[in-house]
């Protein structure tokens, strides 16, 4: 029989010090824990006619009662009226033998349980399950961004408008604790709330305003005290950068802890309009309106002590201990062993995420508790999936459930759905054993005795084939949505109701101007989400969400066709985003698509095209934890990856030359939505490549040739879009030489390009590549390019006399970049470099002015990928390209016919022009 420990961490290191078989969640032998808290004040059964949670609420101010808190939708799903207690396990704790913080589970093949658990669950399933209606309660912090703005009642940023009689004060209510706060603080009693009065019609409100502190998504948080006389409509407005999105709050329900709203994009200052929540005292009921705190993003730590401080890290990587106390919970939830020693917190960690769900849910509140892990054995040789509910014996694979009842049922629809998916999408020998149970803290009644538990192991960090897979995006989503798919089957099996999945999102999207100003979003249906053909559960419904800048979105438009027509003035630019919905809820957004709308007359004459398809491993960041005895393990941060936002930045590379174009997927352009004609340039860019690196493909490759021998002018970047294709057939070679006129070379280039002596990009003086941390995706180490006859180099690697553009004409201007246009950090070099191929195109009448002065290397710049990866010689010319990911296929072997063949044009190629091999003399 397999013996699963799930408490197998790699612990070389000094963190035995007070770990035993409790790292997995075992209850600590002879522990003893203070009783749960009784029922708070204010709680009275929740009625099924009772109104959720938080409900989003449309411009006309029509209120679905059960709609759900997704950071887009308004319509109700699935899930409507339930809520999902979820469990991202392990976090930072203070540890007292080590003298510092530490994670709970170590670094295992670049794996850390604690940090990929809470990427999986605050990137995929939670926003996943507010898009099926679900009220969702994480028990760790859900915002990433480590940044916060907190305005108190009664604070700087606090004000009240109307009558001085509709408003009053009373006790208790949150208060800004010291920093570090202390190990017993309970911050929701150190202050007071306001209240007011409700009226038919608007008469009052009250606005928290803070400075946001940087550009960027923040999670918006409101709290309030809740009590019998308070509206189960209490009206707030959050007013970001996108416009104004309108919420209803049940404020007699989940009073004294924080209370998400959405996820909204602010930019940096003090700008109350754009920047601020408003309450408002309109109301269908009377009573009074809770006004206390507003908490907009997730910040730092403020737990510690003055030996140790607060954790100097985002508050999301913090374990569920702190961030239940600083949600307000009391010491017999995040402390049941008391809050003298630290030792005892580790242990108390996984008790604090049970209590926590016990503590805040209600009588009658509709509701499950699920918790998702990773596991590690004894031999790393274990893979596979498995699903744990209460029982007396320990972690040995057998089966004797004690738990609530409805655990069992839930954990099983589970693990139906990762068989499924997992072998569908995945892998088809993905193991999935059958339901097991122990003596878990975490799904342990006398914790929670309240709500179905489950404790699902994933996968097997300590094994090097599921470690990969743990840190690959598409198990992540894939793994997520099985988990979605099976609560909603479990809750529409034991409600009697028919099962109700939300659709996929569309992925094949233009945006195209059709003339005098009028604009039209196309899309093609799209795949069902359980892989069914035909759907099961088609879209019967989309939202259109349209954006000036790319980032910041508004409420969105609903429409019932694939298409999605309106007028914009002359000289706009807009991106577009779209949503598939139907009874079950709404999907993710689709990636970005943009116009800018030509003067009247004209047309646009630039096709924007995203042929970035990536999103893997590779493009994950190292994150130097080394002072956490962690290493350096890999962070999957999708706005630092690929988030779909990246057409954005050559639209607006395009428009800051008052030029015309439309936007497009390249799967827009492969379902023939549209195509390339009666346009004068064609951008066409891979970032990091299509999916698992891959260039263009033979249709790809054949459009842009017909282009370009028309007469049109072809800008092709992305940063292996070279080496892909010396690694594919005849026909993708003659490409990559006959048409683009370059090889590609090996080295180790820097993050510095400029234009190079001789090239018509002098003007591009030395500028920044990203690596991850300036806002946009890591470069990673891009192609260097040989030009070839025909071509000539005019982007060089600063510093070395290696070429990253390589300039050539057949028919019309080809541009070929070996490094991303939008991983150019500064906007304005992006938008030169534009620019200068626009006037090279005959597009623009004469070249912009060039930007002024140099860039350098950033001190903390992540160079580390690019150190890695071994030289090149000419007697290794790669064979295979495959997972090379390096430039330059340096871990293939020599001797083929390809490496012959490839060997002689380079040698060719440099006696002709008489340049030096950048390979010798190293």
């Amino acid at each position: 029989m397999l013996v699963s420990l799930l408490c197998l961490p790699s612990m070389s290191r000094a963190q035995e010090e007070d770990s035993f078989s409790h790292d997995c969640g075992l209850e600590p032998p002879g522990a003893v824990y203070v009783p749960l808290p009784g029922p708070r004040p204010h709680e009275t059964r929740w009625q099924r006619s009772e109104p959720s949670l938080v409900r989003r609420e449309d411009r006309s101010r029509r209120v679905s009662a059960l709609s759900g808190l997704p950071q887009t939708r308004i319509r109700s799903g699935a899930l409507s009226g339930k809520t999902l207690y979820l469990s991202p396990g392990h976090g930072f704790y203070r540890s007292s033998p080590l003298g510092r913080w530490a994670t709970q589970r170590g670094n295992t093949n670049d794996v850390v349980e604690d940090l990929v658990s809470i990427e999986t669950l605050n990137q995929y399933l939670m926003p996943m399950l507010m898009g099926a209606g679900a009220t969702v309660i994480p028990v760790r912090e859900s915002d990433l961004n480590p940044r916060m703005v907190l305005v108190d009642n009664g604070g700087a940023g606090y004000s009240e408008e109307g009558a001085a009689e509709l408003f009053s004060s009373s006790a208790p209510g949150w208060g800004a604790p010291p920093v570090p706060m202390g190990n017993a603080v309970e911050p929701f009693k150190l202050g007071d709330q306001r209240l007011m009065q409700a009226a038919p019609t608007e008469s009052a409100r009250v606005t928290w305003a803070g400075s946001i502190p940087a550009d960027g998504y923040y999670h918006v948080y409101v709290s309030y005290v809740s009590d019998p006389d308070r509206v189960t409509d209490a009206h707030y407005l959050v007013r970001h950068a996108g416009g104004e999105s309108h919420f209803r709050v049940n404020q007699r329900r989940h009073g004294g802890t924080w209370v998400l709203l959405g996820r909204f994009y602010f930019r940096a200052g003090q700008h109350p309009e754009t920047a601020s929540v408003v309450a408002l005292n309109d109301s269908t009921m009377t009573g009074t309106v809770s006004l206390d705190a507003v908490r907009i993003g997730g910040g730092s730590g403020d737990i510690g002590d003055a030996t140790l401080g607060a954790l100097p890290r985002p508050r999301f990587e913090e374990c569920a201990r702190y961030h239940t106390q600083y949600s307000g919970a009391p010491p017999e939830v995040f402390a049941p062993s008391g809050t003298n020693a630290l030792s005892n917190e580790r242990n108390d960690d996984v008790s604090a995420r049970a209590r926590f769900a016990a503590w805040l849910h209600e009588d009658g509140e509709d509701a499950v508790y699920v918790a998702w892990h990773t596991n590690a054995s004894s031999s790393g040789n274990v893979r596979g999936t498995e699903a744990y509910v209460y029982g007396p014996n320990p972690v040995d694979g057998t089966y004797n459930f004690t738990g609530v009842p409805g655990s069992e049922v839930l954990a099983q629809k589970l693990l139906e759905e990762l068989t499924a998916d997992l072998q569908r999408e995945v892998e088809p020998a993905w193991r999935v054993r059958k339901l097991r149970s122990a003596n878990l803290g975490e799904v342990n009644p006398r914790h929670n005795p309240e709500i179905p538990s489950v404790l699902m192991e994933v996968a097997y960090h300590d094994n090097a084939q599921d470690a990969a897979y743990l840190k690959d995006p598409n198990f992540r989503r894939v793994a997520a949505r099985a988990f979605l798919h099976g609560i909603i089957k479990y809750f529409a099996a034991r409600d009697g109701l028919p099962v109700q999945l939300p659709p996929e999102a569309p992925s094949a999207l233009v945006a195209r101007n059709t003339g005098d100003g009028r604009v039209e979003v196309k899309w093609t249906v799209p795949p069902d989400p359980d892989g069914s053909v035909p759907a099961q559960f088609p879209a019967t419904g989309y939202r259109v969400y349209q954006s000036v800048d790319g980032l910041a979105w508004d409420e969105g438009t609903e429409v019932d066709a694939t298409s999605f027509s309106l007028n914009l003035s002359t000289g706009t630019t807009r991106y577009f985003r779209v949503a598939a919905f139907n009874a079950g809820g709404e999907s993710f957004p689709s990636e970005v698509v943009g116009v800018r709308v030509p003067d009247a007359g004209r047309v646009p004459e630039v096709l924007v095209v995203n042929a970035f398809r990536r999103l893997d491993a590779t493009l994950a960041r190292a994150e130097d934890l080394s002072a956490y005895d962690l290493g350096s393990p890999l962070r999957a941060l999708l706005e630092s990856m690929n988030d779909g936002t990246a057409l954005r930045r050559h639209g607006d590379a395009v428009a800051q030359h008052a030029v015309a174009f439309d936007g497009a997927t390249s799967e827009a352009i492969a379902a023939g939505l549209h195509m390339p004609v009666g346009y004068r340039v064609l951008d066409w860019f891979t970032g990091r490549g299509g999916v698992g690196g891959a260039g263009p493909s033979a249709a790809e490759q054949q459009l842009m040739r017909t282009f370009v021998n028309g007469g049109g002018h072809l800008l092709l970047s992305g940063t292996h879009v070279a080496s892909a294709l010396a690694a594919g057939g005849a026909e993708d070679q003659a490409f990559l030489t006959g048409f683009l006129h370059a090889l590609p070379g090996c080295s180790t280039p820097g993050l510095l390009v400029g234009g190079l002596p001789g090239g018509w990009l002098p003007g591009l003086s030395a500028s920044l590549l990203d690596d991850g941390l300036r806002g946009g995706f890591p470069v990673g180490v891009p192609d260097v390019l040989l030009p070839l006859e025909g071509g000539s180099p005019v982007l060089g690697y600063v510093g070395t006399d290696l070429t990253a553009g390589v300039s050539s004409v057949e028919g019309g201007q080809v541009l070929f970049l070996s490094v991303p246009l939008e991983a150019l950090v500064s906007p304005a070099r992006r938008a030169w470099l534009m620019g200068a191929f626009l006037a090279r195109a005959g597009v623009l009448s004469s070249a912009p002015v060039p930007p002024e002065g140099e860039e350098s290397l950033p001190p903390d710049a992540d160079i580390r990928a690019l150190a890695s990866s071994a030289p090149c010689s000419l007697n290794s010319v790669p064979e295979s390209y495959e997972n090379a990911d390096t430039g330059c296929g340096c871990r293939a072997s020599g001797g083929s016919m390809l490496a012959t063949w490839l060997l002689l044009l380079w040698t060719v190629q440099l006696r002709r022009t008489g340049r030096r091999s950048p390979f010798t003399e190293r």
